[in-house]
C-alpha cells in the first residue's frame, strides 16, 4: 500500500532548490522583457467561479478541478489565465483605458484522464494586449514571444504562425456538411493530420480545396507558402487570413525577427476562443510547444466589455526543463565560517555581503579547520570562504 504521506498526487510534483532557483531566474529574465516592453504585472485568484470559464472555449469542463463553496456556488482552480485576465479587464477598465498591456506568471491546473507525463499543475508566463486590433498588435505580441525565448537563453527555436480563419474558410468553400467540417477542424486542432486527410479524401469539393485537402502535411513553410497555398482557395475568409499573415510577416521583418518565424496554414488553435492569428513556439527535439498564443476578439465581451485582444502563454516548466534539466548550480557566493570569538564579526561580514547582493551562507559547524570549510563551500557551490577566528578573517 502506497504511503501517501511521502508522495504527491498524480500530475503534481515538488520543486527542489536547485531546479526551482533556475526556474525563478528564468521567470525574472522573461518578466523583465515583458516589463521593458510596456506591460504591467497582473494576478488573479487561484480559485474562480466556474462561470468565468464556461462557454469561453477554454479547457473543457472535464479537465477542470471543481469544488463547491459554503454558499453552494461551483468554484474551479484556474485552468487557463486568459479568461481571468479578460474578466479583470472587463470589470475594471473601459474603452478609454485602451490599450491595456498585462503580463503574468501564475500556476494553472488541469485534470487529465491519464497523466502519462502531463502536469496537473503548471506555471505559465504570458502577456495579454487588449484594445489593439489587427496585424500591428499581433506582430507586437509575436515579437515579444520571440524575444522572451531569446532572453531565456534559447537559440534554436521557431515560432509557427497561422490564422484561425484560413482552414475554416477553406472548409466553408468545400460545401461539406457541418458535421464533417467540425470534425476536420477538431482533427487539425489536435494535430491529427492523418485523420483530417482520411475524412476529406474522396469528398466532392471545388478543385482548389480538394488540392489543399491532399496537402495538409505540406502547409508549413516560409512566407512563400502564403502565395503558393493561398492561391488554392477562393473565399473571403481565407483571403483575409492570408492578407493578415502577410502584414504580420512585414512587421516582424521590421522587428528584425523574421528568421525565427515560419507559417502553418493548417493551424487553427487548440483553444476555441481564437478568432484570428494563432501561433506556437517549438524547439528542436521536443514534441510539445513551448508557447501558444493568438487573437481572441470575442472573449472579453462575454464579461461585459467588447475589447479586441491578443496574447500568449509560455510554458515555464517545459522551458526550464529544456534549458537546464539538472537545475542551476549556485554561482559565486560565500561561506561564512567562524569560532565563537569571531562570530560577531562574521555576522557583520555576512550582512555586508548580502547588502551587496552576494549570496552568503553561514556554516553551522563552529571552529573547524579551514580545509573543512573549503570542502563544505565546494559542495554547496560557493566560491569563497570567509573564516573569522576572533578578529582576522
Amino acid at each position: 500500500m502506497k504511503d501517501n504521506k511521502r508522495h504527491t498526487p498524480d500530475g503534481f510534483k515538488d520543486s527542489l532548490p536547485r531546479s526551482y532557483q533556475f526556474k525563478l531566474n528564468l521567470k525574472r529574465k522573461i518578466e523583465n522583457i515583458f516589463y521593458l516592453s510596456g506591460y504591467s504585472p497582473i494576478s488573479s485568484p487561484m480559485l474562480e467561479y466556474a462561470e468565468v470559464f464556461e462557454g469561453t472555449g477554454s479547457a473543457p469542463p472535464r479537465q477542470m478541478y471543481r469544488m463547491i463553496d459554503r454558499e453552494g456556488d461551483i468554484l474551479t482552480l484556474r485552468s487557463d489565465m486568459t479568461p481571468p485576465v479578460a474578466r479583470i479587464a472587463a470589470a475594471n477598465f473601459t474603452r478609454s483605458d485602451l490599450p491595456l498591456r498585462f503580463y503574468y506568471t501564475e500556476n494553472a491546473f488541469r485534470c487529465h484522464q491519464s497523466y502519462k507525463g502531463k502536469a496537473g499543475e503548471f506555471t505559465e508566463s504570458g502577456v495579454e494586449l487588449l484594445g489593439g486590433g489587427g496585424a500591428e498588435a499581433d506582430a507586437e505580441v509575436i515579437a515579444l514571444a520571440v524575444n522572451s525565448l531569446l532572453a531565456a537563453g534559447l537559440t534554436e527555436f521557431r515560432v509557427y504562425a497561422g490564422h484561425a480563419g484560413f482552414f475554416r474558410g477553406a472548409l466553408e468553400e468545400s460545401g461539406l456538411p457541418d458535421e464533417d467540417r467540425a470534425a476536420a477542424l477538431r482533427y487539425m486542432a489536435g494535430h491529427n493530420i492523418a485523420a483530417a486527410e482520411a475524412l476529406l479524401r474522396g469528398k466532392q469539393m471545388p478543385y482548389g480545396v480538394n488540392e489543399l485537402s491532399e496537402r495538409l502535411n505540406m502547409l508549413t513553410g516560409d512566407a512563400g507558402i502564403l502565395d503558393g497555398v493561398g492561391k488554392l482557395v477562393h473565399n473571403e475568409t481565407s483571403a483575409r487570413a492570408v492578407a493578415a499573415l502577410r502584414e504580420i510577416h512585414g512587421a516582424l521583418a521590421d522587428y528584425g525577427l523574421s528568421e525565427y518565424i515560419l507559417f502553418d496554414l493548417g493551424m487553427t488553435g487548440t483553444l476555441d476562443y481564437y478568432t484570428g492569428a494563432v501561433f506556437r513556439g517549438y524547439t528542436r527535439g521536443t514534441g510539445f510547444s513551448l508557447l501558444d498564443g493568438g487573437r481572441y476578439d470575442n472573449l472579453v465581451k462575454q464579461y461585459g466589455q467588447d475589447f479586441p485582444a491578443v496574447g500568449f502563454s509560455l510554458k515555464l516548466d517545459n522551458l526550464a526543463a529544456i534549458l537546464d534539466a539538472g537545475g542551476e548550480s549556485v554561482s559565486g557566493g560565500a561561506l561564512i565560517a567562524y569560532t565563537r570569538e569571531g562570530r560577531k564579526m562574521a555576522f557583520q561580514k555576512a550582512a555586508s555581503l548580502r547588502a551587496e547582493g552576494i549570496r552568503t551562507e553561514n556554516s553551522l559547524t563552529m571552529g573547524a579547520p579551514r580545509s573543512f570549510y573549503e570542502t563544505e563551500a565546494k559542495a554547496r557551490g560557493l566560491s569563497r570562504v570567509c573564516y573569522f577566528k576572533g578578529g582576522d578573517a
